[in-house]
């Protein structure tokens, strides 16, 4: 379920490129694909509580999800601006090297097992990062380096969102966390970032969009809620109970931050350097590794 999930988030990764490239408000594009997804959501969970008499939320799980929510909003600006700046592959892989973060978290607060192949993994992607922010590249050579800061930044807020949004797996005592109630909270943090950061210059700009914005956003709003609805979480719950819930994003990211890296070289036709694509590969091999139980 959740290599399925990841195989879907490669999506993501291509919309931001798009938007990057084409000069479109990916903003606008992740508030629009997030208030979709709340709606869908929303309605889902009426239907529940019209039929069972239960609304299926968990306030800890809603709010969990809604702080993850509401971190990858401003995660995904900080990935814009560094896709603008960088080559895209690179920032893509620091930034979902944020995974280590929930690797972490079920180390060191609930007791995971922590073989020392995984300890390597871990080890290779902090590596592979390092590599990736300090090797030369054509794109930057004119505008600096400032796209690695902004992948830091980006790296940091991922391991925020992630942490949270896994927390409810650990906590199932706290309240039902179905997949629809998790995904709304999640979605409904984007609505509350969109509606602080670029909300209100629309509304006084009058630009809500184009259609290249409003017809990625479509796209995204099916696969990211299938992904979250069907997989993801389902998987995530499994996980943990059976005292793993730290591999989920390890897994679901590798499939991704493997996938993107593809489309990188294959379609985008980016040119790395040995060393910057020796530190792409390590993470690669880094989250493959951590994700061995």
């Amino acid at each position: 379920m959740v290599l399925t999930a990841g195989c879907l988030w490669i999506g993501i990764g291509v919309a931001v490129s798009k938007c990057s490239a084409r000069g479109w408000n990916y903003n606008i594009v992740q508030g629009l694909t997030s208030l979709g997804a709340a709606l869908i959501c929303a309605g889902i969970l009426a239907g529940k509580s019209i039929c069972t008499g239960s609304s299926g939320i968990s306030g800890f799980g809603f709010l969990m999800c809604c702080l993850a929510g509401f971190a990858n909003f401003y995660n995904y600006v900080l990935t814009a601006k560094a896709m603008q700046r960088g080559p895209n592959g690179l920032v893509w892989g620091i930034m979902q090297s944020g995974l280590m973060g929930t690797f972490l978290m079920g180390v060191i607060f609930f007791g995971e097992k922590t073989a020392p192949l995984r300890v390597v993994g871990l080890l290779l992607i902090l590596c592979g990062v390092l590599v990736m922010g300090l090797a030369k590249d054509k794109k930057s050579s004119a505008s600096g380096k400032s796209w690695v800061l902004f992948s830091l930044g980006a790296l940091s807020l991922s391991m925020v969102t992630q942490c949270c949004n896994t927390l409810p797996s650990y906590f199932p005592e706290m309240g039902e966390n179905g997949a629809a109630s998790r995904t709304l909270g999640l979605y409904f943090g984007g609505v509350i970032g969109f509606s602080l950061t670029t909300l209100p210059g629309m509304i006084r700009k009058r630009d809500f969009g184009g259609r290249g914005e409003w017809g990625t956003a479509v796209v995204l709003v099916i696969m990211n809620t299938a992904a979250s609805l069907f997989f993801f979480y389902k998987g995530l719950d499994l996980l943990a109970e059976n005292g793993c819930a730290g591999l989920g994003y390890p897994l679901a990211i590798g499939v991704c931050v493997i996938g993107f890296s593809l489309y990188s070289l294959l379609i985008l036709k980016e040119k790395f350097a040995p060393l910057s694509l020796a530190g792409l590969g390590a993470v690669c091999v880094g989250i493959i590794t951590i994700a061995i139980r």
